[in-house]
C-alpha cells in the first residue's frame, strides 16, 4: 500500500476534523483489550545493508527519462512516466498514472501496450487478497472493477460522494454474481467511508468514518481525528476487536496475522516508525524506531512480500532503495540504494499494490 502523500493526507484529516469528535492520540480506549507493554524495536536506519533477494513483487523503477516495472520473474514492462499505483493483472498491470495530469486507470498489456480504454479516477486503487481484481472510483462516487486481464469491467451503484472517490478495500475475487461466486463488495472513501456491492448494496462502512484497509474477514479504519492525531478500529465480520490511537492501518499481511501501523498522525517528509501489529489483538509485535539524532530512514511505501517480509520505500542520506523488513526484526536491501532527487511529488521507485 502506498503511503498517503503528506499534503493529502493532512487535508483529507482537517476535513473530518470538522466533523469528527476529539480524541487524545496514543491513547488506547479501556475497552479496547489491548495490553500496553514495549516490543521488540530495531533501529531504522539503512544506510549500510546487506542486499538480499530482488523483491518477490513487482516494483517499478524511473531512470534515465522512463520508467519500467519490474516483475518478480526479472521481466519488465515500460510504462508512463506518471505511474502512481501499480497491480499486476493476468498476463500484464493494471496502473494509474497521475502527478501534473488527470488521474487515469487502465491495463497494459506485458510488452507496454495499453488496453482499449482508460477512467478518469480518484487516487488510488483496491485490490483483492488474491490479486484477481482491481477497483477504483470515479466522479460522482462511481465504482468499477477490472479483471481478465483487462477484457472485463463491471460497474457498481455509485456512493453518495462528491467529487472523486478512493477505492481502498476490494472483497472478492470474482465480480461478477454467478453460481460460483458471490461478487464483490468494494470500499471507498470520499469525506467519509462507504462500500458498494455486486449485490447493488450501498452503505456507510461499518463503525469508521474512513476506511484504511482490509482483507479476508478483517477491515480496519479511522474513527476520530484530534489536532494531534487519529483514532483507528480493527473489525472482523464487521464487529470491532479492538482500537487504537497510537496508530493508522496500512497493509494486512498475506496470512492475516499482522497488519501495519503507521503514527497516527501524517505530516512532514514522511514516517520514520513502523509498527507490525497482531491483527487479533492490535499487540506490537515488532516497532522499526527513529533514531532520536534524526539518522533514520524515511519511508512512503510499506506492502506485504510474504507473510513474514515486509518491503518499504526509503530514502536516506540522498538514496532510494527498497528494503525488507522481517517481522523478526531483519533489514536488508531488496533493491540496493539509488541517488536521486527528494521530490515526493514524482518517486524514483513504486511498489505494486496489494
Amino acid at each position: 500500500m502506498t503511503t498517503f502523500r503528506a499534503p493529502l493526507l493532512v487535508a483529507g484529516l482537517a476535513a473530518l476534523a470538522l466533523v469528527s469528535p476529539t480524541a487524545p492520540a496514543g491513547a488506547r480506549p479501556a475497552d479496547s483489550g489491548v495490553e500496553v507493554r514495549t516490543a521488540p524495536t530495531t533501529r531504522f536506519d539503512v544506510s549500510d545493508l546487506e542486499t538480499g533477494a530482488p523483491p518477490a513483487i513487482a516494483w517499478s523503477e524511473r531512470r534515465g527519462g522512463r520508467t519500467v516495472i519490474h516483475g518478480p520473474g526479472g521481466t519488465t514492462t515500460p510504462v508512463p512516466n506518471n505511474l502512481v499505483e501499480l497491480a499486476p493483472m493476468g498476463s500484464g498491470y493494471v496502473v494509474q498514472t497521475g502527478l501534473s495530469r488527470p488521474t487515469t486507470v487502465r491495463w497494459v498489456a506485458a510488452d507496454g501496450t495499453a488496453g482499449r480504454r482508460e477512467w478518469r479516477t480518484g487516487d488510488g486503487i483496491a485490490v483483492s487478497a488474491r490479486g484477481r481484481a482491481v477497483a477504483f472510483s470515479g466522479r460522482g462516487g462511481r465504482v468499477w472493477s477490472i479483471d481478465r486481464d483487462g477484457d472485463r469491467v463491471l460497474r457498481f451503484s455509485p456512493v453518495p460522494i462528491t467529487g472523486r472517490g478512493t477505492a481502498v478495500a476490494l472483497f472478492g475475487e470474482d465480480c461478477k454474481e454467478s453460481a460460483t461466486s458471490n461478487g464483490c463488495a468494494v470500499y471507498v472513501n470520499g469525506a467519509r467511508g462507504w462500500l458498494t456491492s455486486s449485490h447493488g448494496i450501498v452503505d456507510r462502512a461499518p463503525h469508521v468514518r474512513l476506511t484504511s484497509t482490509g482483507r479476508g474477514r478483517w477491515l480496519g479504519g479511522i474513527t476520530s481525528v484530534s489536532d494531534t492525531g487519529t483514532c483507528s478500529a480493527m473489525l472482523r465480520d464487521a464487529r470491532v476487536r479492538w482500537r487504537t490511537c497510537d496508530n493508522r492501518f496500512s497493509d494486512i499481511s498475506p496470512d492475516n496475522r499482522h497488519v501495519l501501523g503507521l503514527p497516527a498522525y501524517g505530516d512532514g517528509f514522511g514516517p520514520q516508525t513502523l509498527d507490525v501489529l497482531a491483527t487479533a489483538d492490535g499487540s506490537v509485535v515488532r516497532s522499526f524506531a527513529s533514531a532520536r539524532d534524526g539518522s533514520s530512514a524515511t519511508y512512503f511505501e510499506e506492502v506485504w512480500e510474504d507473510a513474514e517480509h515486509v518491503l518499504v520505500v526509503t530514502y536516506q542520506d540522498g538514496e532510494w532503495a527498497v528494503v525488507r523488513l522481517g517481522v523478526d526484526g531483519s533489514m536488508e536491501y531488496a533493491v540496493a540504494p539509488r541517488r536521486r532527487s527528494m521530490d515526493v511529488r514524482s518517486f524514483p521507485i513504486g511498489l505494486q499494490t496489494r
